[in-house]
């Protein structure tokens, strides 16, 4: 039975009402674990492209953000950055929980990363939250401010430099959505030839590691996918290493299960936190196309003054309960 408004069954409404009240859960640590926070995934890579990724871009209807100089200072030597709109920009009423902005998000991402190089998915399941003519008019603005908008049915990936192809895809949809990609159709745009990269939003919300179900999807997507990196879980979970399997197998892999909230107005404390990650692809000495360096970092948005919020590089291990490579 699906809850309205919810894309879950009752159970799993349930579960996530539950962590929304007492917090995160570890339940399967151990499962998978941390990489450091900086180390080469595959050694003897020259670089030709360095990408950055963000997680969740949440609602900021209330206050208006700014970007601490540490994140900035993370992200300079990016080719590319890469993150998840979660909310629409309208003052529009919507469904229940719906996601809104209003304008001066674009204008803070854009203090981030220049727009002409920053890639948007829209691929989530808040997408469905004030209909398609809303949503639409949304999309509309941020291309107008210069940012690449995909994983729409209209452009499901962005398409970078040195043929690097990152296809968005949304396991869930709150509201009926027919204009997005979801995630049991990514293998159909897959590029030949390219370098393909997941960025799905799939997990399950306020979960500090992932489910073995969805370890198992991120490791079939392995197969067709040179790297996964995820969203949707509100709440940092590990940045994992994949090493290959079989005879035919080259080159360790990368997952990032869930890169967090990177920015949120939102009262419970739990929700505050994310991470940035940034990758270097380049090419090994077989000819074959690989990550090289890889580095993340935990992130927080927090009050900076009476009506600003301020995303910033931070130290969460405390918090979490968990330390880098374990």
């Amino acid at each position: 039975m699906k809850i309205k408004n919810s894309p879950y069954n009752l159970r799993e409404t349930f579960g996530y009402f539950k962590r929304n009240y007492l917090g995160p859960v570890s339940k399967n640590r151990g499962l998978v674990s941390y990489a450091p926070e900086s180390f080469a995934l595959n050694p003897g890579i020259e670089s030709v492209i360095r990408i950055g990724f963000i997680g969740d871009i949440m609602d900021m209807a209330g206050r208006d953000l700014c970007m601490g100089e540490a994140l900035k200072s993370f992200f300079e030597d990016c080719d590319v950055l890469i993150g998840n709109f979660e909310a629409t920009i309208t003052t529009a009423k919507g469904a229940y929980m719906a996601q809104r902005h209003k304008p001066q998000i674009l204008e803070a991402l854009a203090e981030l990363f220049p727009p002409e190089k920053t890639a948007l998915s829209m691929a989530n399941n808040h997408a469905g939250d004030f209909g398609y003519e809303i949503w639409s008019a949304s999309r509309t603005m941020v291309e107008e401010r210069g940012f690449q908008v995909f994983g729409t049915v209209e452009r499901p990936a962005a398409f970078l430099p040195q043929d690097v192809c990152v296809v968005g895809g949304t396991r869930w949809t709150n509201q009926p959505c027919d204009y997005i990609v979801m995630v049991d159709a990514v293998t159909d745009y897959l590029k030949p030839g390219q370098f393909n990269i997941l960025y799905p939003h799939w997990g399950y919300e306020l979960e500090l590691f992932p489910r073995p179900e969805t370890v198992r999807l991120g490791e079939q997507w392995l197969q067709r996918f040179e790297a996964v990196i995820g969203h949707h879980s509100h709440t940092p979970q590990p940045v994992s290493v994949v090493s290959p399997k079989g005879e035919t197998g080259s080159g360790r892999q990368l997952i990032a299960f869930g890169l967090g909230d990177f920015c949120i107005w939102e009262t419970l404390r739990h929700y505050h936190f994310g991470q940035v990650l940034k990758i270097e692809i380049g090419t090994a000495t077989d000819g074959s196309r690989l990550i090289g360096q890889v580095a993340w970092r935990f992130t927080a948005c927090q009050p900076k003054g009476e009506s600003v919020w301020e995303t910033e590089i931070t130290n969460v291990f405390p918090y979490l309960d968990l330390q880098p490579g374990g």
